[in-house]
């Protein structure tokens, strides 16, 4: 920010976010504020010191992004409730058998998941029926979570891919990508299987029939996202922040009749929300502080050593930064250290198995995460329990996929040097 103009923009829009977050604090559940202690004691155990308005400022930046994102994603599943095409998908999506709707949503989801990230989920919760029962909102909501969330390991929309580019050797991306998408692909395949209904063959199929009405808005929002990233140099997110209103804009100008039912539906969803304003700010606060921390650099280097070993790296930073989730310490805080460890050690090649390493563990963290900005999204467009979707069905499968993702990156690693030479 060395702008004067735009750093004082920036220092107003904290000082408001920060007032606005103050206020919150007073409406917290009971469970929200357990979440926000448990932050803040990780936190001080860490860093042992409060951050000065400095530091604040120039680690805002991400959460001041999230916090236009939550009411960003509320008013498009407001605008997409008014929709004629959404309730045909709605009825169809009705028709089902739970069971068999959860592979294909999670393939659609893995789809959208890869360009629009966490928009997936207000666009998939609109299409389930009103009705729809805990049982349908549990199996909807985690297999949009798995799909969602298994496009990180390919996706460079995502924030992960981001803090990856910043610590890695330049050249790692399409060597890292291709990594990801061997993975993805292997993944969808194991969870297809083991999610298939016994008593049929055709559920992918028949679970994507439903979303052929709202196929071609799906394909408007993904084109859109990705020109507004490429014109304006956006990351993804910020890209969702712009793109997603200005598509609501133009359905407001063919629709007028349907503007009052929109902010209705948004007034009703954004009572709800404030929770997880404060819960996924402070997170991303507190993760950027402690990115930096220089006792995490010191605990690194006296359990690795100097020059850490690349296989050993390859199977414990996946492993490590789903450990570390599940206890709310957001990937932020245990992947990037590390990376900034190990990075002056990796040529190209490793750098490039080591940023998998990297997205898989940001990908199985924010699946299971009670402080992960996914599964409060997801527990808030589904209305399911946060408890049921960090702890859930999805707990093992992320644990599955860390645990076997870093062994089989240390295997490829092994082949291909075999192959390819030193």
């Amino acid at each position: 920010m060395s702008d004067p103009v735009s750093s004082q923009f920036h220092s107003i829009a904290l000082v408001l976010f920060l007032l606005f977050i103050s206020l919150i604090c007073f409406k917290l559940k009971k469970q929200s504020f357990i979440i926000i202690v448990a932050l803040l004691v990780i936190g001080w155990t860490i860093t042992e010191e409060v951050p000065s308005w400095e530091q604040l400022k120039n680690s805002s930046e991400f959460v001041l992004i999230f916090a236009c994102l939550i009411p960003t994603l509320t008013l498009v599943r407001s605008t997409a409730m008014t929709m004629s095409s959404v309730t045909e998908t709605q009825k169809s999506l009705a028709s089902l058998d739970s069971a068999s709707s959860a592979n294909g949503i999670q393939l659609t989801s893995h789809m959208l998941g890869g360009i629009i990230n966490v928009g997936t989920f207000a666009l998939v919760a609109v299409a389930l029926p009103q009705d729809a029962d805990t049982r349908r909102r549990y199996i909807s909501g985690t297999a949009t979570l798995r799909g969602m969330n298994s496009a990180i390991l390919w996706s460079p929309f995502f924030l992960s891919f981001a803090v990856a580019s910043v610590y890695l050797p330049k050249g790692f991306a399409a060597g890292a990508i291709t990594l990801g998408v061997f993975n993805a692909v292997i993944f969808l395949l194991i969870t297809q299987i083991i999610f298939s209904p016994k008593e049929s063959n055709n559920s992918i199929l028949q679970s994507l029939l439903p979303l052929k009405p709202i196929a071609l808005r799906l394909v408007v929002i993904i084109v859109s996202v990705i020109v507004t990233s490429a014109l304006i140099g956006l990351t993804a997110l910020s890209a969702v922040c712009v793109a997603m209103p200005a598509l609501c804009i133009f359905q407001f100008l063919r629709r007028p009749n349907k503007i009052k039912d929109v902010f209705k539906n948004f007034n009703n969803l954004q009572k709800n929300s404030g929770d997880e304003v404060v819960i996924i700010s402070l997170s991303m606060l507190i993760a950027s502080q402690l990115g930096q921390a220089d006792q995490i650099t010191a605990v690194l280097a006296s359990f690795f050593g100097m020059a850490p070993d690349v296989k050993m790296i390859l199977f414990i930073l996946p492993f490590l930064v789903w450990a570390s989730s599940v206890i709310g310490i957001h990937p932020v805080i245990s992947s990037a250290p590390l990376l900034a460890f190990i990075a002056p050690s990796l040529t190209v090649y490793d750098a490039a198995f080591v940023a998998q390493a990297h997205m898989i563990g940001w990908s199985t963290g924010t699946m299971v995460s009670f402080a992960s900005l996914s599964t409060i999204i997801a527990a808030e467009n589904f209305k399911i329990s946060s408890v049921k979707v960090s702890f859930g069905v999805n707990f093992l499968i992320a644990a599955g996929l860390a645990i076997g993702g870093g062994l089989m990156l240390g295997s490829l690693h092994t082949v291909f040097i075999d192959i390819l030479g030193p």
